[in-house]
């Protein structure tokens, strides 16, 4: 009976198995589908080729086959001769596949070296590895009607001609109808513009590539014609854990006068968004530029016509080049140019230029392109060019911008000093009253008891007394705000402080990252252990307990604890900025406790050697020095803050008790 039952057993179990592996897993669990490997264009055969679009089947009208190739232009890689990589600030690699540009690559790799690889060039556009979409693409529909609705964007095109800065692609129609021409082109500079100090950070010439469209008419009567041209894809994002900007479609759209332009954005996130929704982004205004910039580069397409004059370009469109589903945010988006719908007569041609613009966003380089506006520093525009000035002028001086963004700390604290000694004095005065506060209390409670309603009215009326009078106190500090926020946006988008080293940290603009974290912090998702952020919460608790008087009572020691919580969810917040940021908090603190050190050793001198009394003549008194008007101004508040907190301040009774003119007033009114 057991060897039967086991026989069972063994067989509906196999059974069951076989069951599950050859029929239900197949079903629930589908294979993926196996894509044969693409062979090169010089490895397959013309008849082992499939029937598309681009390899019609026989007989069909076909485009005639070109091998392809990438072309550089500009100094290569490994190349290390110092004449050529000063004669091109850009290197840029060209492939026959749509005649596109493949990269572009920052020739000067002292000052824009690779994120994170210093001594490499920093690639400012690519091709996006997750599309088969590059930039400055072609498609013309005339043709792609004859290609059964397919398109030339990825067909190879013929190298027509190639110099030392410029290099021409063409391609002819199935039909023998159209001739296509791109000619692309970058700038050399000349021996005398080589010599022109801080060429680099003024001639934008540098930074352009120029690019020329021609459409000939092969035939013998007119025909109508219309393009779409592509615009830059593939601008890489750096350090996108802790940047302050992504991605931005940026559009300059001119007014009716040809020479006003309105700048606008557009994020990734809205782009996806709209595009998923269905919505389509098209604008038909006249454009002066358009492309995509990131935090400290911008690539922007710019037609040669004006638009408004001689309109060449009907509609520009934002597109999402590859979604990313985890941050949506960290998207690859990109444009479209639609041109008008022509009619080239018969052996004739149609010419456009455009100049794509791959460079830093630098003010001076951006204005020669009417693109100002892309540097836009937000409400505090005013104030992040004044510190970015100031930088760059201790820069200017031999300084690093380490000491430079000390050397400002110190300069901002110089001009702070009335509100400083204000607010240390203020603090002094509080240390002083914190015995009366405390004989209050006590007061309060021998005549209400401990607990009752009528105390805990008075308790609180009294901690927000003392909370007023505090917040009087921390005023100056809330002046200094507008000047962190300034701060924060100039390290955040100048493209000085990118990758400039100092001490160990090896990037100003971003966090110094001590070392790599074997794990990422739950909920927070850091990855990297940062010192610095740190060092700076250390400090400001520091100086808080140097500054605020213990605590007198239970609510106070409450508010005390909450003080120190948040101190560390600011240090949480405030875990990803930049470097150069902790480095103005942990100087800023030094500077405030040193300050701090210095108004107190000296009032303690003053009130053990108190000044001799001036006695003035009579009907002549002695001068008393007049406040500044500042100082004179925040006395003012002050007063009647107090006055407003006294009048408030009442016992069970009605009477104050606090302020003996308010008692004889509140005795005058019941006689």
């Amino acid at each position: 009976m057991d060897q039967r039952r086991f026989l069972v057993f063994f067989t509906v179990s196999m059974l069951m198995w076989i069951g599950w592996m050859h029929f239900l897993v197949p079903v629930l669990f589908p294979p993926p589908p196996v894509v044969a490997p693409k062979l090169p264009a010089s490895v397959v055969s013309e008849d082992e080729e499939p029937a598309d679009a681009l390899n019609p089947s026989k007989g069909a009208p076909r485009l005639t086959r070109h091998p392809s190739r990438s072309i550089w232009i500009g100094p290569q890689k490994d190349e290390e001769d110092a004449a050529k990589l000063d004669e091109f600030f850009l290197a840029a690699n060209f492939s026959t596949e749509g005649a596109s540009i493949d990269s572009i690559e920052l020739t000067d790799v002292k000052r824009y070296p690779a994120f994170g690889h210093r001594g490499q060039r920093l690639k400012i556009l690519g091709s996006d590895p997750f599309t088969d979409r590059r930039t400055m693409e072609l498609q013309v529909p005339a043709i792609d009607q004859v290609l059964n609705g397919q398109s030339v964007d990825h067909a190879n095109w013929e190298v027509a001609d190639q110099t030392a800065d410029s290099v021409t692609f063409r391609l002819t129609s199935p039909d023998n109808i159209w001739e296509l021409t791109k000619k692309f082109r970058l700038r050399r500079l000349t021996a005398e513009e080589q010599k022109q100090p801080g060429v680099r950070d003024n001639f934008a010439e540098g930074y352009k590539v120029f690019m020329t469209v021609k459409l000939k008419n092969l035939s013998d009567d007119a025909k109508p014609v219309s393009y779409v041209l592509h615009g830059p894809t593939g601008i890489p994002l750096e350090d996108a854990q802790n940047a302050y900007k992504y991605r931005d479609i940026r559009m300059g759209f001119l007014r009716d006068d040809g020479a006003t332009v309105d700048d606008s954005k557009l994020s990734a996130t809205d782009v996806v968004k709209k595009e998923n929704a269905k919505t389509q982004l098209i604008w038909e205004r006249p454009i002066k530029y358009i492309g995509v910039d990131v935090a400290y580069f911008a690539t922007l397409l710019l037609p040669g016509e004006n638009q408004v004059k001689q309109r060449t370009v009907a509609k520009s469109q934002g597109v999402t080049v590859s979604e990313n589903k985890k941050t949506v945010a960290y998207s690859d988006i990109s444009v479209d140019l639609a041109s008008k719908d022509f009619t080239v007569p018969a052996h004739g041609s149609i010419e456009h230029e455009y100049t794509l613009y791959a460079g830093p966003k630098r003010q001076q380089l951006l204005a020669q392109v009417s693109a100002a506006a892309l540097m836009d520093y937000g409400w505090f525009d005013t104030i992040c060019r004044g510190m970015l000035w100031i930088l760059n002028s201790f820069h200017a001086m031999g300084l690093s911008y380490g000491l430079a963004i000390i050397c400002l700390t110190i300069a901002v604290r110089t001009c702070l000093i009335p509100l400083s000694k204000h607010q240390a004095a203020h603090s002094a005065k509080m240390k002083e009253l914190q015995p009366k506060i405390q004989a209050r209390q006590k007061e309060l409670e021998a005549r209400h008891g401990k607990n009752t309603e009528e105390y805990l009215k008075a308790s609180q009326e009294l901690v927000a007394e003392q909370s007023k009078m505090m917040l009087g106190g921390c005023l100056p500090m809330m002046l200094q705000l507008p000047i962190f926020i300034a701060l924060y946006r100039s390290l955040s988008s100048s493209i000085d402080l990118r990758m400039e080293p100092f001490l160990w940290f090896q990037n100003l603009a971003s966090p110094d990252a001590l070392f790599k974290l074997p794990f990422a912090v739950p909920f927070l998702g850091w990855t990297e252990f940062n010192l610095l952020p740190c060092i700076s919460i250390g400090f400001m608790m520091l100086h808080q307990k140097l500054t605020m008087p213990p605590p007198q009572n239970e609510e106070q020691a409450a508010q005390y604890k909450m003080m120190n919580i948040m101190m560390f969810v600011m240090g949480a917040t405030f875990y990803r900025v930049p470097a150069g940021l902790c480095l103005y908090f942990i100087s800023t603190n030094i500077w405030s406790m040193t300050e701090r050190w210095i108004f107190e050793k000296r009032a303690k001198a003053a009130a053990l050697n108190p000044p001799p009394v001036l006695v003035g003549v009579p009907g002549n008194p002695a001068p008393s020095k007049k406040p500044s008007a500042w100082l004179a101004m925040w006395q003012k508040w002050q007063e009647a803050a107090d006055k407003d907190t006294a009048l408030r301040r009442t016992d069970k009774s009605g009477n104050s008790i606090s302020d003996d003119n308010s008692k004889n007033k509140k005795k005058k009114g019941k006689r």
